[in-house]
């Protein structure tokens, strides 16, 4: 009996261990990143990472952000 039961302990940890990891989507952190947003002055759309922000707004450049 302890035979079985522990045999059963195995077989579910090698599954969870190698299968039910393999059925979760894979996290996609750069989404945001790599996200297009207009400028607030100018319209013209850069990516979230390379803009800057003044008062909640998004801005391409610096010229764009001082006018």
């Amino acid at each position: 009996m302890l035979k079985l039961l522990l045999f059963i302990g195995v077989v579910s940890a090698v599954y969870f261990f190698f299968f039910k990891k393999k059925s979760l989507p894979p996290s996609n952190d750069t989404s945001q990143e790599e996200a297009m947003i207009p400028c607030a002055q100018c319209g013209t759309y850069v990516q979230v990472k390379e803009t800057l922000m003044r008062d909640g707004k998004y801005y391409c450049s610096r010229e764009c952000m001082e006018v």
